[in-house]
């Protein structure tokens, strides 16, 4: 019970945490995965045609590829992350101090008091 209780904490909870991140974590991934493949098919091109000048070259070409894959990863992950507040007092103003915009409820602004339901029914009964 405390096994299967643990088990679902750790998947939710890593669920959780790839949820804004897995398209950029896709993203890294499939370019990783790219590099690898590539160079894996270099690999077998100088295996099979025997020149071996570039090799070395390859290695470090591949390796920068990956870094910076991941640096750029890390610069839209960290980029991302500081949202910029909104300014609190523009969206606190009223409707009505923003100026040409009409929402249709000018005519109750204007109103000294509004009546409800209930102080209707009570002026009509007092009214008979």
């Amino acid at each position: 019970m405390l096994n299967q209780l643990l088990k679902f904490t750790l998947v939710s909870s890593l669920l959780l945490w790839l949820r804004p991140r897995w398209k950029g974590l896709l993203v890294l991934c499939v370019s990783v995965l790219l590099v690898h493949i590539m160079h894996a098919e270099y690999l077998g091109y100088v295996e099979l045609s025997g020149d071996r000048s570039f090799l070395v070259w390859s290695y470090v070409l591949k390796w920068l590829v990956l870094i910076l894959a991941v640096v750029i990863y890390l610069f839209f992950v960290l980029s991302g992350s500081r949202k910029v507040e909104p300014d609190k007092a523009k969206w606190r103003e009223p409707l009505a101090n923003q100026g040409t915009a009409d929402d249709g409820f000018d005519f109750l602004r204007q109103k000294d008091q509004l009546k409800s339901r209930a102080d209707m029914v009570i002026n009509s009964d007092s009214e008979r």
